[in-house]
């Protein structure tokens, strides 16, 4: 029988002897990397890859120049990345135009996360790289130089042959922030990967160009297959952040989409958007069958400060039978409203067996300021078990102009 492979060893030893990186010295680990055994030499890559010795850089680079196992290779590599040492440096430069396309897309992430901007120039070839694992790592670890040099290429990469390319470039680019890349990142909402497309509509959300408002709208309005939802969830997103209003039509519509989660994200772009014409569709969404697209509603609905809103909202947070997460964020939505006749309600909610319902109906009742309040709260702070429950009863009690009893352990 031939050798386990690399990646087994080091994961039994990872196992069986999980002290072994801080029993042993670096320089016997270092020693143990030139061992004839493919279970020593995993074992001394691992350790080092975790202690970011920086005792470590030179062997670890003569090392990387001889291993003939990948998955020790990816370990060494991983050891250099750490120790963020910028003698490493020139040999993980000289690495990205090593014959093995493993150690070419390692070094440049490596390089990406030292950080070290003499890795600039080298990593901008590397995105021309015949392997397409070696432009990945170097979208990557430009995004982590953060130099806009870098911004005109990247653009370049997202036409790239290689959709996992195009999805790091793009996605790459929604963290530079620059508005350059609005129209490359349009153009990607039609690509033929679904991860790519929802990849483009959240840079698009990031970039904060409102030229591309009609294409997001677009999107969020298109009948897709199943398989294509999830970028209309990353548009909707991409048009709260962008807070055009040009969007509120598409994303009322939204909230009868096919797809639940583009219902809740439609629900929360319009609450962010204090789009007070939603309300009566976000009413609606409250009763909606995914428990993500009602806390959402609701969420929504206390964001928008709506009266009309309130009764529905009182329902919901004594409503036992719905999730504990809609009943508190009921709460906190009948707080922000303000409304008086949510004060029964809130009152009822200190029954809840939630800590947190009751610790935000208290909070909610002081914002409201209702005097029906009072005894109700002096009581919840006195007798309730839990000491975050009795500290809010006493604040509200002091937003209701009340003196609060003492609190007590």
């Amino acid at each position: 029988m031939g050798a386990p492979p690399a990646r087994f060893v080091t994961l039994m030893l990872a196992l069986c002897l999980p002290g072994l990186a801080g029993a042993q010295s670096t320089e016997k680990l270092v020693k143990a990397l030139t061992s004839g055994s493919v279970a020593v030499r995993a074992d001394a890559a691992y350790a080092l890859a975790h202690r970011r010795d920086k005792q470590a850089t030179r062997p670890l680079l003569k090392a990387l120049a001889r291993e003939p196992a990948a998955a020790i290779r990816s370990q060494i590599l991983a050891g250099l990345a750490n120790t963020r040492d910028p003698l490493s440096v020139t040999g993980l430069i000289a690495a990205l135009k090593n014959k093995r396309a493993d150690v070419r897309a390692g070094a440049a992430i490596a390089l990406g996360l030292i950080g070290d901007k003499r890795a600039l120039e080298p990593e901008l070839r590397a995105l021309r790289d015949s392997s397409a694992a070696v432009r990945r790592g170097a979208a990557e670890a430009l995004g982590l130089l953060g130099s806009k040099v870098a911004v005109e290429p990247l653009m370049r990469a997202t036409r790239d042959t290689d959709w996992r390319v195009r999805l790091k470039a793009v996605t790459v680019l929604g963290g530079f922030g620059d508005k350059r890349a609005a129209q490359p990142a349009l153009s990607l909402l039609h690509d033929r990967y679904s991860a790519v497309q929802s990849a483009a509509a959240a840079t698009l959300g990031q970039l904060g160009d409102h030229s591309v408002v009609p294409g997001l709208i677009g999107i969020l309005g298109e009948n897709r297959p199943r398989e294509r939802f999830g970028v209309k969830f990353f548009a909707a997103n991409a048009l709260s952040m962008l807070g055009d209003r040009r969007a509120v039509p598409v994303l009322i519509k939204g909230l009868n989409d096919a797809d639940p989660f583009v219902r809740s994200s439609a629900a929360y772009a319009l609450g962010y958007l204090h789009e007070t014409s939603a309300v009566p569709a976000l009413m609606r969404a409250v009763k909606d069958k995914h428990v993500h697209v009602r806390f959402r509603a609701i969420q929504a609905l206390g964001a928008l400060k709506d009266y009309r809103a309130v009764p529905m909202l009182a329902e919901a947070v004594i409503n036992a039978k719905d999730h504990e997460d809609l009943r508190e964020q009921a709460a906190k939505a009948l707080g922000n409203i303000g409304d008086a006749r949510a004060v029964p309600a809130l009152i009822e909610a200190f029954k809840d067996f939630d800590e947190a319902i009751v610790k935000n109906a208290a909070l909610a009742l002081g914002k409201i300021r209702d005097r029906r309040a009072v005894e109700p709260l002096r009581r919840l702070m006195q007798t309730h078990g839990d000491a975050t429950v009795r500290l809010a009863a006493h604040d509200a009690l002091a937003m209701l102009g009340e003196k609060p009893p003492p609190l007590h352990k």
